[in-house]
Order: structure tokens, then sequence, then C-alpha cells
């Protein structure tokens, strides 16, 4: 059985539109076609209660009916599938990556033309395995070319701007921290 089953009709378009998606991400799925298929449609009323709840994905087991892109793609990142990069969320002020255990963030506040970014937080099991800086420096890559100014108040993503000069002078942190 694959990774990610589609359950759904071909004539419908949302079936249409999740199809693309995957086929975009370059993503392998099972596509259960639920009115050709007597078992797929077994299995979607196993998995959702009807077989007319469509669409709806089975992503390593679990269920997702009708989501949104980003939501999609949440599911997918966290079931190891797939990696939509780095997120800016500007609505929530983060820079987010999806993870299978927690997604990782960077909070910032903006003030004017400020942007501060206050808070990283990644799972507290992958601890001393590099992923945080890995993801601090992916974030401040990410700031870095913009034309407003830029300042850290995080212990930690100061101590990882702290490590090149451009960044340093960028987030103007002075000497080496």
């Amino acid at each position: 059985m694959a990774d990610i089953t589609l359950f759904g009709e071909v004539r419908c378009p949302k079936t249409r539109f999740y199809q693309a998606a995957l086929e975009e991400r370059g993503l392998p799925y099972e596509l259960a076609e639920v009115d050709r298929d007597v078992d797929a449609a077994r299995r979607l009323t196993e998995l959702a209660g009807s077989p007319t709840k469509f669409p709806t994905f089975a992503i390593k087991g679990r269920k997702l009916r009708n989501p949104l892109l980003p939501d999609l793609d949440k599911a997918l990142a966290r079931a190891g599938l797939y990696d939509p990069g780095l997120i800016h969320d500007e609505h929530s002020q983060r820079f987010v990556r999806h993870m299978a255990s927690a997604d990782a963030f960077v909070s910032y506040v903006c003030q004017g033309d400020r942007m501060v970014l206050t808070h990283v937080e990644v799972d507290g099991s992958l601890r001393g395995s590099g992923l945080g800086t890995r993801f601090v420096t992916e974030v401040l890559e990410e700031v870095e070319t913009r034309p407003h100014e830029i300042r850290i108040t995080c212990p930690f993503m100061r101590r990882v701007a702290s490590t090149r000069p451009e960044w340093r002078r960028k987030f103007n942190l002075g000497e080496r921290v």
C-alpha cells in the first residue's frame, strides 16, 4: 500500500486538483477511485465513515479530508514525505519548518520598519543534533537581504548570527558574541 492514498473520483474537480498538487510535488500516490472500485469505497468508509466523503487522503494511515494546500504540505512534511521548505507565516509572525516530531519556528515582532527575532523553538528531543543551528541559519539567510532593520534578542540566535562577519554587521551584533 502507498504512503499516500487519495480517495476520490476523477470527475471531481477537487480530486483532480489534489492529483495535480501531488504530481507537482513529485510524490507517488495511489488514486483510490471510489466510484469505480468497491474496495476503494469500502476503505474510504472505514477511514471516513462514508464512501462519499471525498476527496480524502490517507497519509501513512492518517486521515486528512479536503485540506487547504498548506495543511496538506504540513501533513506530508510531518509524515516525512515532503519538504515544503522554510515557510514565512506573516499572520503569526513566524518562520516555520514543518518536521516529523514538531514544527520548528522562529518568532518575531515588527516594530515599525524593524523586525525583531525574539525566539527559536525546535523539538527538545533534537537538542545537540545541530538542527537548531541549521534552522536558525536558514532563517537568517532568508532575512539578511531584507532592506529593513533586523534585531535579534534570542541568545541562541545571536550566537549563530555572530559566526559570520556580514551577519554581525547586518544584525548590529558588534564583535563576536
